[in-house]
């Protein structure tokens, strides 16, 4: 009888866990999906400073960017607009991957990209396992993306 109780646990907290990761990717490609719609409504200038603005660009665990290809310029950034203006196409997380130069790479061959990071969790700060999540701007040499952590 233990031994079914404790495989029910763990089914149910797998369950859960999966649950929760569907929720988090879910909730991430909605507000990409969101943040394509200001760019084609706005232009990437009018976008990026609604972006750097945070407001809406900023949910819990997931925020909005905006990156041009040319040296990876940061046109906007919901969670640190400070980061805004810098050329982000040498930029590593916290274990070496070049995690903007595979993004454009992706984006460029195929127009969208999902990229697996670590970097500073929005919400505890810390250097957690998060996802960037970028589609290209049509007809511009850039990507809009959502970083979001589980």
């Amino acid at each position: 009888m233990k031994n079914w109780t404790r495989v029910a646990a763990a089914t149910t907290l797998y369950a859960l866990a999966a649950l929760a990761h569907a929720e988090t990717a879910t909730e991430a490609k909605a507000l990409l999906t969101e943040a394509q719609a200001t760019v084609a409504s706005k232009g990437l200038t009018g976008a990026a400073d609604e972006f750097n603005a945070g407001g809406k660009w900023k949910r819990g665990k997931a925020y909005v960017v905006l990156v041009k290809f040319d040296n990876g310029m940061l046109l906007a950034h919901a969670d640190n607009p400070k980061l805004a203006g810098k050329a982000m196409i040498e930029a590593k997380d916290a274990s070496g991957k070049a995690f903007v130069q595979e993004t454009i790479q992706n984006v460029k061959a195929t127009g969208e990209s999902l990229v697996e990071y670590r970097w500073a969790n929005p919400t505890t700060k810390k250097i957690d396992n998060g996802r960037l999540m970028a589609r290209r701007v049509p007809g511009q040499d850039a990507y809009v993306a959502v970083g979001f952590w589980e």
